[in-house]
Order: C-alpha cells, then structure tokens, then sequence
C-alpha cells in the first residue's frame, strides 16, 4: 500500500512539474515573442522616423524659399527692388506664380505608424513616454500644422480669383514665351507698388507661411524627441 502512495506521488510530482515546466516554457516564448514584436515594431518606427524627417527638410527648404521669394517683392534690400535677387532663387516663372495661388500640403509618410494603431500592436510598446511623444507628434503638432496649410489654402484660394479679376496681365505672362522671367518678376512688382489690395493679399500669405514654418519647427522637435527616447528604449 506505501508503495503504490509513493508511487502515486512520484506519478502526481512528475505531472505536476511537468505541467509547471510547460507554463514556464509557454510563458517564457509569449515574453520572447512580445519582445521581438516590441523590437520590430519600434525599428519600424525609427525607419519612419528617418523618412518623415526627410520629408520636413525638404517642405521646409521649399517653404523657406517661398518666403525668401515674398521678401524680395515686399522688402527688397535698400528699398529696391531687384531682379537679380529673384534669379538668384529661380529662373522659372512658374515657380513665383506657385508661392503667389497653390498652397503646399503637409503629408509626411505616416504609414507604419498608421498600421501599428490599427493592428493594435501598439500594446508591445512598455514605454508611457514614448506612447505620449507618439501622440503628441501624430495628432497635437500634426493637427497644427494641417491647420495652418488649411487656413494658408483658404486665403489662396479667395486671392486667385482676385488676382485673376484685378491682376490678368501677371496671370498671362506666365505662359506667354516673350515674357522673360526678368519682365514677368517686374510686371508682379510694378502691380505689388501700385496696388494696396494686392500687397496686402501678399503680406498675410507670408504671414501664413511663417506660421505654417513656424508649426513645422515645433513638429520637427518633437520628432526629435521621440527619435531620442525611441533609441533609449531600444538600447536599454
């Protein structure tokens, strides 16, 4: 009889270790498992770290020039206004009429960041402060600076027809082959001079486009800071 209660209990050690052996093994390749897809999921973001910050370099140089552009028509240096300065950043009359009427969109590649919200797979991210740098970037700045091209797009659309009724003779010249850039340049700075409507219009689209530049630069530093701690995470 003492044999079969220790063989008994040998019997009921041996599956009950067995059964504690499994869950440990289960639960060891569940962390491992949720440790690669944190891993992967976080290079993934780094990547699109990389791309949007290529992306801002480039809206920012495109939307720098815009300005540098509206300077020289409203504030040219001494007082006076030159067309050399113009040639200086471009030689395309298409490229001043496109700071003048189309507004230029903010879409930075979101994709990655996108798919992880939807998946649900932003539950392997342990970081609180990269959960908040990642909203604060996507929705709060984002949203700013969304806003900022919409009022920017509103303003310019309400300008071109304005432009079109008080101003035909700039809009012609962009696609007349006689017109030099250097004439076309002097035919929008002789209508800045001698309308007070149209340097108006023109003052409050640079005013936008500072604030849009303005938003981007707030956008671009939390972008940092979520890159920074992004690598803390990682490395640590």
């Amino acid at each position: 009889m003492k044999n079969i209660l220790a063989r008994g209990g040998i019997e009921f050690l041996a599956v009950l270790l067995g059964i504690t052996a499994s869950l440990w093994i289960d639960k060891n390749q569940n962390e491992n498992q949720n440790e690669n897809e944190r891993i992967k999921m976080l290079t993934s973001l780094q990547i699109e770290i990389n791309e949007i910050k290529n992306y801002c370099d480039e809206r920012k140089r495109t939307w720098k020039k815009d300005i540098s552009l509206l300077n020289e028509f409203l504030y040219p240096s001494n007082g006076i206004f030159s067309v050399d300065s113009i040639l200086k950043m471009t030689t395309s009359k298409s490229r001043i009429e496109r700071f003048m009427i189309i507004y230029r969109v903010f879409d930075p590649p979101m994709n990655r960041y996108y798919s992880i919200i939807n998946s649900g797979d932003l539950k392997y991210v342990k970081s609180d402060k990269v959960k908040e740098l990642l909203s604060r970037l996507h929705n709060t700045s984002f949203s700013y600076v969304e806003t900022s091209v919409e009022y920017e797009k509103q303003l310019k659309q309400s300008f071109l027809s304005f432009l079109a009724i008080n101003h035909s003779d700039v809009i012609l010249a962009r696609d007349n082959t006689k017109i030099s850039i250097n004439r076309y340049a002097e035919l929008l700075n002789d209508a800045i001079k001698s309308d007070d409507k149209l340097k108006a219009n023109f003052i409050m689209i640079k005013r936008y486009l500072e604030i849009k530049m303005t938003q981007l630069k707030l956008y671009m530093i939390n972008l940092d800071d979520l890159e920074r701690e992004i690598n803390l995470v990682i490395n640590n």
